[in-house]
């Protein structure tokens, strides 16, 4: 199984996989941060369409050897379940992280990100949250051409509350950063929990 931590810059990524490290889960689990493939100068909207496909592919591959899989990551649903391989996979989890846009300005800015990024980091956290509510929300800002062979009618006739598009939604903005691992990690343990 392929269980996808995502949401925008700030939202609490990195701090959840740093606890996620040392959990014994008793399965095994491997985690993965999407950006360790190396992300390109200039990378855009179509160079993460092959780096999402080629994380789905390599899930796929630990997935036949009996090890889940945890991607954290800017991967947004949309392309996640449109990846080539997604649909081979035994099953797909996906939290999202989100904090306001006040919340996330003031950690961009303690983290030294120049004041005249952070519309651009809040615009797609908004965006993220309202696609990974509703696969209606302006599908466009994701399902640009590229040489990946994203499969977007997997979800493109979907609707909010549809079973085939549910995700985990935390807002970090009143957690501290070990209630937020720990609430994912809670997450996880039930996505591995027996049906």
């Amino acid at each position: 199984m392929l269980f996808s931590v995502t949401g925008a810059s700030a939202a609490g990524k990195s701090t959840v996989l740093a606890h996620l490290e040392h959990v014994a889960w008793g399965v095994p689990i491997r985690l993965v941060e999407f950006d360790s493939v190396g992300v390109p100068a200039g990378a855009d909207t179509a160079w993460r369409h092959g780096a999402v496909e080629r994380w789905v592919a390599d899930a796929l591959q630990h997935e036949k050897r009996g090890v889940h899989t945890v991607l954290c990551g800017q991967v947004p649903m949309g392309e996640l379940l449109a990846a080539p391989s997604a649909d081979r996979l035994t099953g797909i989890a996906v939290c999202l992280l989100h904090c306001s846009p006040e919340e996330r300005t003031s950690r961009l800015l303690s983290r030294g990100e120049h004041p005249d990024a952070i519309v651009h980091h809040n615009r797609f956290g908004e965006w993220f949250l309202a696609h990974t509510l509703d696969p209606r929300h302006a599908p466009e800002v994701i399902t640009v051409r590229s040489e990946t062979s994203m499969q977007w009618s997997r979800w493109r006739d979907l609707e909010a509350g549809d079973p085939a598009w549910k995700a985990e939604i935390i807002d970090t903005d009143a957690m501290s950063p070990r209630e937020v691992a720990l609430a994912v990690e809670a997450w996880i343990r039930q996505g591995l929990a027996p049906a």
